[in-house]
């Protein structure tokens, strides 16, 4: 009986190490550290009314985030997954200006699969933004998550 219970045990610990990596990889892409790869500078924030969740149905998926860097003078929009984290899914972060530019990674949802997240960046003083972030399940429906702020706001 103590050889079951140790072998039970030593299954439980290699499943928590099995486990462990995958959440601890997720766990360290923040918006601010996204933001700060992809543009290849820190001083990332968040602003005001910058947080949507990415939603299925009833769950959810990740977040999508809008941030803004004042050396820069950009905006960065993140989407970090949380549901399907450090497997590859079509994942793809949008950002929009009043004025009419448009800053999407990738170019169109099916054109690259992401791990942990994806990024837009792109000059943002004196604009009003609206943000989106979308993410599929590729494994077997498809299934999209959606999240976006639809009204125009931090335009200063």
């Amino acid at each position: 009986m103590r050889s079951k219970t140790l072998a039970l045990a030593a299954a439980l610990a290699a499943g928590v190490v099995v486990v462990s990596p995958v959440s601890a990889s997720a766990a360290s892409y923040s918006p601010e550290a996204a933001c700060a790869k992809d543009s290849g500078r820190g001083g990332w924030t968040h602003v005001k009314d910058n947080k949507r969740p990415l939603k299925a149905g009833g769950s959810t998926w990740g977040h999508v985030y809008l941030m803004w860097n004042r050396g820069l003078q950009k905006n960065c929009v993140a989407v970090i997954k949380t549901a399907y984290a450090g497997t590859p899914t079509f994942t793809q972060a949008v950002l929009k200006f009043k004025d009419g530019a448009e800053y999407r990674d990738p170019g169109t949802l099916t054109a690259k699969k992401y791990k942990y997240y994806a990024t837009a960046i792109g000059y943002g003083k004196g604009k009003c933004a609206k943000f989106e972030g979308y993410t599929t399940d590729t494994r077997v429906d498809f299934t999209l998550a959606t999240g976006k702020r639809t009204a125009w706001g931090n335009c200063g």
